[in-house]
C-alpha cells in the first residue's frame, strides 16, 4: 500500500512539473521566469502568474507588486499571493509572500521573503514562513 501511494505521488509530481514545463515553452508570455525557492520549490512565472512544484506540493500565484528601493543597488521589495494544496496532507493554503529582491547580476533575482499563510484541513492553521530563492529571467 506504501508503495502504491509513493509511486503516485511521484508520478503526480512528475505529471506536475512536466505539464509546467511544457505550458513555460509554449507560452507567449513576454517574460519567463525560472526559478527555486525553499516554499515553493521549481517555481515558473509568466509575466506576473507564477506556478510552484514542490514534493507532494503544487501552487499558483500572481506576482501583484514590485518597488524599488534602491536602484543604485538593484533592490526592490514586492509583493505576491497564491494558493497550494499538497496532496498527502490534503491540506489547502492561502499564502501572501511578501520580501526584497536583489539583482546582483543582470536577469538574476535573489529574493529573501516572508509568507504569511493560512492552510485548511479539518480547521485552519496560521502561520508565517521565511524563505530564500532565486531565478532567471528569460
Amino acid at each position: 500500500m506504501i508503495e502504491a501511494t509513493t509511486l503516485k505521488n511521484t508520478f503526480i509530481t512528475k505529471l506536475a512539473l512536466a505539464t509546467t514545463g511544457i505550458l513555460a515553452l509554449t507560452t507567449t508570455a513576454q517574460a519567463f521566469e525560472l526559478g527555486a525557492d525553499t516554499r515553493r520549490g521549481v517555481t515558473f512565472q509568466f509575466d506576473k502568474v507564477i506556478v510552484g512544484v514542490k514534493d507532494n506540493y503544487v501552487n499558483g500565484g500572481f506576482a501583484f507588486l514590485e518597488k524599488p528601493i534602491s536602484a543604485e543597488h538593484n533592490i526592490s521589495w514586492f509583493v505576491e499571493g497564491g494558493v497550494g494544496y499538497n496532496w498527502n496532507s490534503e491540506r489547502v493554503d492561502v499564502h501572501a509572500p511578501v520580501g526584497l529582491r536583489w539583482e546582483p547580476v543582470k536577469n538574476l533575482d535573489v529574493d529573501l521573503f516572508a509568507t504569511p499563510e493560512v492552510k485548511f484541513n479539518d480547521g485552519a492553521d496560521v502561520g508565517v514562513g521565511v524563505d530564500l530563492g532565486v531565478s532567471w529571467k528569460f
